[in-house]
């Protein structure tokens, strides 16, 4: 396997998704101007915070402490 250096020092997760789920998510991302990773990063982002509002994970600046 090659490895290439990424403008990025984001961790990199693989996920498997259905076929027809994947190219929901590519017209989503063109019709908002995103691209496919950043669309999928903002909607993980978003579950992350609802998950900390509603005490399923403790809040970001709690978990520093």
């Amino acid at each position: 396997m090659y490895e290439t250096e990424v403008a990025t020092n984001k961790a990199r997760i693989v996920s498997y998704v259905d076929p027809e789920i994947k190219e929901k998510l590519e017209k989503l991302a063109e019709a908002r101007l995103r691209s496919l990773s950043n669309l999928i990063e903002a909607v993980l982002v978003d579950e992350v915070a609802s998950a900390e509002t509603n005490g399923e994970l403790p809040k970001s600046d709690q978990q520093k402490k």
